[in-house]
């Protein structure tokens, strides 16, 4: 799922997209995507993580709040045994972070959690 999410990235405004622990990082503006284990235990989190030069702050909220959520509403992928995935099952979470100043590559950044849920949950009469 982080290939088809970082494939749909790349067709936004930014298209630096890269996987987390990837060295070298590309050149600002860069978005990294890292996935994680949800401590909720109902799926898989996908954090992705937004850079840009400093002084870009309004770019960086508005690449997060529009541009992020518009890429990820309703694109379809395939998984690797050829079912199909609609990406409306990530579910963003809600954001209480800030931009971040102190990166080691002098870039700064805000970050927003996507959560693929795994569990099937049943609604009443089925």
């Amino acid at each position: 799922m982080i290939t088809k999410i970082i494939a749909q990235l790349k067709l936004g405004t930014i298209t630096n997209v890269v996987p987390y622990g990837t060295k070298p990082l590309p050149a600002a503006p860069y978005v990294v995507v890292k996935p994680e284990i949800d401590g909720l235990g109902v799926g898989r989190g996908f954090r992705i993580i937004i850079h840009m030069l400093p002084g870009q702050i309004i770019a960086l909220e508005d690449y997060r709040n529009i541009t992020i959520p518009a890429l990820l509403l309703d694109f379809t992928t395939t998984t690797v045994l050829d079912r199909h995935n609609r990406s409306q099952i990530l579910i963003r979470q809600p954001d209480d972070n800030e931009i971040v100043t102190s990166n080691d590559d002098n870039t700064i950044s805000l970050e927003c959690l996507y959560l693929q849920p795994t569990l099937n949950f049943m609604t009443k009469g089925e």
